[in-house]
């Protein structure tokens, strides 16, 4: 007899007020591994919004280890953003973060995201779900390009800053 899976699917749900210590340190991660200086007050007010049901166009799922090591850690999230398109009737979604702790990548976990994210926005009734990431990171893109379409489409950032 073999040893089960050491590294079996997540579980992957919405997240729940108690999950603010596990997706603060996974948040911090995230924001270091894209070197974001995102202060502690924006990381507060980006969790309230993720859970207030009366600001329902941000929404956060979680991913649950089942590994036997690991059972019921969180170990990873992404953050969906609902808004409405212009190419469409229907609402689109926004993929903003998608972040997987180090110790638990090449697991499976990233895809269960996506996947759930997919599945929440078809049950959501939008149109697409769309996403950008680093040019540099190729281990996720080759996720993206398994599940998404990439498009030829060049993102600019312009910091609104007040002048």
């Amino acid at each position: 007899m073999h040893d089960p899976n050491p590294c079996p699917l997540p579980l992957v749900r919405m997240a729940q007020t108690e999950d603010w210590p596990a997706w603060r340190d996974l948040w911090r991660g995230y924001c270091d591994f894209y070197g974001a200086a995102v202060g502690d007050d924006v990381t507060a007010e980006t969790w309230r919004r993720c859970l207030d049901t009366a600001f329902p166009a941000l929404r956060c799922l979680v991913a649950e280890s089942r590994a036997p090591a690991d059972q019921g850690r969180v170990v990873g999230f992404a953050t969906l953003l609902e808004h409405p398109g212009t190419w469409s009737i229907a609402p689109v979604g926004y993929l903003e973060d998608l972040f997987v702790h180090p110790e638990a990548r090449r697991c499976g976990v990233a895809d269960a995201l996506m996947r759930a994210c997919a599945a929440f926005g078809r049950q959501a009734g939008w149109a697409k779900l769309y996403w950008r990431t680093d040019a540099a990171n190729t281990s996720a893109q080759a996720l993206y390009d398994r599940l998404g379409k990439r498009t030829a489409w060049v993102v600019y950032d312009w910091v609104l800053d007040g002048r």
